[in-house]
């Protein structure tokens, strides 16, 4: 059987249905372990998306001017198991959390140059309470993300990540890092610390943002590869972080 039927809700009396019907009556066994229904798509005044209307859009218009990874962003970020709308405004929306989300990664990966994960990292019991703070809630993160992934709610998956991203991470603990990094030692215990809580979140963010940013984490996982040479040669060739 395939892992998972995914079409518009009409199939429920249609390839659903005809699927079922034929696997039952044949093989005494369902065609399928899972089935995902997704509603319509409309435009930004609830109108339903036609090519004889003129109200569709293009997917490739929006990937020559935004990127896939954007387009993949809005995806994930909607629920797909109800009607969606789609318009330049929201496409706005979702092109800006996917700066905010690369702008999060660049600056991990900007603080990491002379850091070796071998010699240089800090076990969390040596590391001060908000290291280990970030940490913890990086965990949270991962849980509810993984989790999103393995029962097909992709935007509980956005909501983690974003979340993150822009409240725990950009308006506080990376901000309340930047003394540490950019005034202490270079190999002092306090920039060591905050620079093995940097690696650690980037390695996870770019791969659990692998499946819908997918060009956006090979990118990133190029950066991580220079201060871990050890890792695969691509993302999408390394396992989920647990």
């Amino acid at each position: 059987p395939a892992d998972v039927y995914l079409e518009g809700s009409d199939q429920h009396r249609g390839w659903f249905n005809s699927s079922l019907m034929v696997a039952e009556g044949t093989k005494r066994n369902p065609p399928y372990r899972a089935v995902l229904t997704n509603g319509w798509m409309l435009d930004e005044q609830g109108r339903t998306m036609s090519k004889s209307k003129g109200t569709g859009v293009s997917p490739q218009v929006i990937v020559s001017k935004y990127g896939a990874d954007v387009l993949r962003l809005w995806v994930s970020s909607t629920d797909y198991t109800e009607d969606a709308r789609f318009g330049q405004s929201i496409l706005d929306r979702v092109a800006d959390a996917y700066r905010k989300i690369r702008n999060t990664l660049r600056f991990l990966l900007s603080n990491l140059s002379d850091y070796d994960p071998a010699h240089d990292s800090v076990s969390p019991d040596a590391m001060p309470e908000i290291d280990r703070w970030a940490l913890h809630r990086l965990d949270e993160v991962l849980e509810e993300a993984l989790d999103g992934y393995n029962t097909y709610e992709f935007a509980r998956v956005y909501r983690a990540v974003y979340g993150f991203c822009t409240t725990d991470l950009s308006a506080f603990y990376l901000d309340a890092l930047k003394d540490r990094l950019y005034a202490e030692a270079p190999d002092s215990h306090a920039r060591r610390s905050a620079q093995t809580v940097l690696h650690a979140t980037a390695k996870a963010l770019t791969l659990v943002l692998a499946p819908i940013l997918v060009f956006t984490a090979d990118e990133a996982w190029d950066e991580l590869r220079k201060v871990e040479p050890a890792l695969e040669p691509s993302v999408h060739l390394a396992l989920f972080p647990e």
